[in-house]
């Protein structure tokens, strides 16, 4: 294990791992077969085979959980010395990864989450890197809402503090294990590392997962037979790559969206159709026909009105005008109601008024 996380580093900021990366990737994904909490991660690695974009992820698991480690077979009388080196430097390790898990508590990622566009790099379900070719975060932002739009403005800045925090966390655990003494509390190391891990399991995950799923709306949008003709106009004036073109790029962020809630699809269709002109005309009439059918309800049901000859007019007229106009509102039982209301007034209505 200690030359795997020795190896690999080095990829952190690499595109492409070389073959020895790879290898020892392939060798981590082995070690972590047999840990539960981290089944999906492996599995999802040898699925997609974007080792370049999981890199953190398994040194993360690597550092912090507990993988399989093959038991030192002792003979029988008195230990050698090497077995007694053997044997303090595992019971090191072993209350050193103790300490380590008490600092993340609950908080391991759950890289079941880990969406397609996690780290500006895309792969296709086939596993071949198409990073080159795709869009990243930056040149996504016109396609996605202003509020989105902010939060991956935030995505380096929240990469730096992530690894800052990371590193922090482990020099300071690192400083007590060789100090042999608390120099750092638990509770300043857990502070630090908690942040890391919330960063990396929680806020970029849900910044990616809401990039996929606008884009993968955009995908439907612009699509030539059933998706949004004002969308695709607006498109066509304002960029210069043919829709068709945008969609081949969006298509493995559609995919991604959808495999996660398989009613994605669904869903934008419905609110294609409801954002629709013709729709959302006939939307806005009907909102309108009701808040017109209400201000006379209004004015019927209030109780502040004098009884006067004045009040009587005002409420046949608008009963007469609610049975004509808003049948479609109004049933036929409420307007009996108002009408009692109007002979009450009536009967209410002083000779002299």
């Amino acid at each position: 294990m200690e030359e795997i996380i020795r190896i690999l580093p080095p990829a952190l900021s690499a595109r492409m791992l070389t073959s020895d990366q790879r290898e020892a990737f392939e060798r981590g994904l082995t070690l972590l077969e047999q840990n539960p909490r981290a089944m999906s991660f492996v599995k999802e690695s040898r699925r997609f085979r974007d080792y370049h974009r999981r890199v953190r992820q398994l040194l993360t698991y690597l550092q912090t959980m507990q993988t399989s480690r093959t038991e030192i077979k002792r003979h029988v009388g008195r230990p050698t010395r090497e077995e007694q080196a053997a044997y303090a430097q595992a019971q090191k390790e072993k209350a050193l990864e103790e300490a380590r898990r008490s600092l993340f508590p609950d908080l391991q990622p759950d890289l079941t989450l880990q969406p397609l566009t996690y780290g500006g790099i895309v792969a296709n379900p086939n596993g071949e890197t198409i990073a080159s070719t795709m869009p990243n975060l930056m040149q996504l932002r016109p396609f996605l809402s202003d509020r989105l739009q902010e939060q991956v403005n935030t995505v380096r800045s929240l990469r730096n503090e992530m690894a800052a925090k990371s590193e922090q966390a482990k020099t300071m655990a690192e400083a007590n294990e060789k100090a042999g003494r608390p120099i750092y509390t638990e509770e300043e190391i857990a502070l630090l590392a908690t942040r890391a891990v919330k960063i990396e399991s929680e806020i970029l995950p849900r910044i990616y997962i809401n990039v996929d799923r606008e884009i993968g709306e955009a995908y439907l949008r612009l699509s030539p037979r059933t998706g949004d003709p004002e969308y695709i106009a607006r498109i066509e004036k304002a960029c210069n790559v043919p829709p068709q073109n945008l969609r081949a790029q969006f298509r493995p962020f559609y995919d991604k969206a959808l495999s996660r809630d398989p009613l994605f699809a669904q869903s934008v269709a419905d609110k294609i159709a409801n954002d629709r002109p013709e729709v959302k005309a006939a939307r806005d009439a009907a909102a309108k026909h009701k808040a017109e059918a209400d201000a006379l309800i209004k004015y019927i049901m209030r109780k502040d009105k004098p009884s006067t000859k004045a009040r009587v007019k005002g409420l046949t007229d608008r009963i007469a005008q609610l049975r004509k106009d808003y049948a479609d509102i109004v049933s036929e039982d409420e307007l009996k109601g108002y009408e009692a209301i109007l002979e009450k007034t009536k009967s209410e209505v002083s000779p002299k008024a």
